[in-house]
């Protein structure tokens, strides 16, 4: 059995932009979940430096608003990483289409776990204390860690749709 030397050219070519993709991806969840550490150090040291201490309950407001982000960003994510979602985008848009999609898609649930990582300054700010904006920090890295971009599903979903979509693997790739 040979294989064809141009198929394993465009295959190769498909790795090293799902490569090129999932490392952008990882770069800026990398950097949104920095952000959300730096975030939270800051409300520490704000709320290190205050001389007075007022509770409040208003972290109660943050903690629902938190659980609605986090929510929602699991919910986003798996709505777009669904089977006929991604089936969809390759349809009409083809593979590059397909990737770019993926990046999207981890660069939105990252945001949303970043403004989780901004309540956690702002919780500093509206009367809380060191242990809420620990909470919401937290919150935050998981909400991250679980939109953390996984470099083999990408290149399954890819796979997939290179071998299956109509039309040709040239027109796919733009080869």
């Amino acid at each position: 059995m040979t294989r064809d030397p141009e198929a394993a050219r465009k295959v190769a070519s498909l790795h090293a932009q799902v490569a090129v993709a999932h490392r952008t991806a990882l770069i800026l969840v990398v950097a949104f979940a920095m952000s959300i550490i730096v975030f939270g150090g800051i409300g520490f040291l704000l709320l290190s430096v205050r001389s007075t201490v007022s509770r409040v309950d208003v972290p109660y407001g943050f903690y629902a608003a938190a659980a609605a982000l986090a929510i929602g960003s699991i919910v986003i994510r798996r709505v777009q990483l669904h089977r006929m979602k991604l089936e969809v985008v390759a349809a009409t848009r083809g593979i590059e289409g397909l990737i770019k999609h993926l990046v999207n898609s981890t660069i939105v649930a990252a945001a949303i776990a970043e403004a989780i990582g901004m309540l956690a300054l702002a919780v500093a700010f509206f009367g809380g204390d060191k242990n809420d904006v620990v909470r919401l920090g937290v919150v935050a890295l998981a909400v991250s860690l679980y939109n953390y971009p996984r470099r083999s599903a990408w290149q399954r979903a890819a796979d997939y749709f290179f071998a299956t979509l109509p039309g040709g693997r040239e027109s796919q790739l733009g080869l």
